[in-house]
């Protein structure tokens, strides 16, 4: 089977577990569904595009030092 956007390794399940299982994630889901009214599904899908945008802009622009 191809791999392609809507498939999920194993590891990249788990680690959306686990990142979404920590008291933080969950006491934002909890907010975004309680004031915007929308599913905890795009609750958490929010939280993880958040925490991806915020982990590429401070890694941009890093050097590799030899």
């Amino acid at each position: 089977m191809a791999r392609n956007s809507t498939t999920r390794t194993g590891l990249e399940k788990r680690t959306r577990e686990r990142i979404l299982s920590s008291p933080v994630a969950l006491a934002f889901v909890r907010t975004v569904v309680a004031r915007r009214g929308i599913s905890e599904a795009e609750a958490r899908q929010i939280y993880l595009d958040y925490i991806n945008r915020s982990w590429s802009a401070a890694h941009r622009g890093r050097r590799v030092m030899t």
